[in-house]
């Protein structure tokens, strides 16, 4: 079965998606525990992989102003933080002989080690999404949308910042589904049944 990397927009679902394909096909998956597996590997205080996990980085200047202070740019924290968050992502489909992996660049990491199936999951329901936002994270429902709008901006400038693809576009993946309209569970089975070919 091929491995299967996962991309999404915030409230979309794509966790719940992934965790549907894990139970349907007993494949692992791989969330949050990339960071604690990473953290035990290199090292690096979990909080300060959590403080830069799929986090926006900033402009170019701050970038080069922090590189900068830091003495170079192998040394700053957002770099050791991608640095250990890729290699653990290589280690575990190795581990494992694939998986699926949520976020992270994983597409790009791991373009051309394995046979991938890459995916991105988004919503058409902003109704939908604040939906979810509001079950999941502690924010007001009336800054619901600003939270995501913030959210899917962090994600789209880090996995641009780090791959120098275009976050979201359609060329950068092998499917795009809309879980507002497909549902979770749709979704999934559309995605396993292009993993097991």
């Amino acid at each position: 079965m091929k491995t299967v990397t996962i991309d999404r927009t915030f409230g979309s679902g794509g966790r719940e998606v992934a965790s549907r394909i894990a139970r349907m096909t007993g494949m692992p998956f791989f969330d949050n525990d990339i960071i604690l597996k990473a953290a035990e590997d290199f090292g690096v205080d979990v909080g300060v992989l959590k403080n830069h996990d799929e986090h926006y980085v900033g402009s170019l200047i701050y970038n080069l102003s922090m590189f900068a202070a830091e003495g170079n740019y192998e040394s700053s924290a957002v770099y050791r933080t991608y640095f250990a968050v890729s290699e653990t992502v290589r280690k575990l489909r190795a581990e494992h002989d694939g998986g699926i992996f949520l976020g992270r660049c994983a597409d790009v990491i791991l373009e051309g080690e394995c046979p991938l199936v890459r995916v991105f999951i988004y919503s058409s329901s902003i109704e939908k999404r604040i939906e979810r936002t509001l079950a999941l994270e502690d924010v007001s429902d009336g800054k619901a949308e600003t939270f995501i709008q913030n959210k899917d901006k962090q994600r789209r400038n880090y996995y641009q910042f780090f791959t120098d693809n275009k976050w979201g576009a359609p060329t950068n993946y092998d499917i795009m589904l809309n879980t507002a309209t497909l549902g979770y569970d749709e979704c999934a089975r559309i995605i396993v049944g292009l993993a097991d070919k």
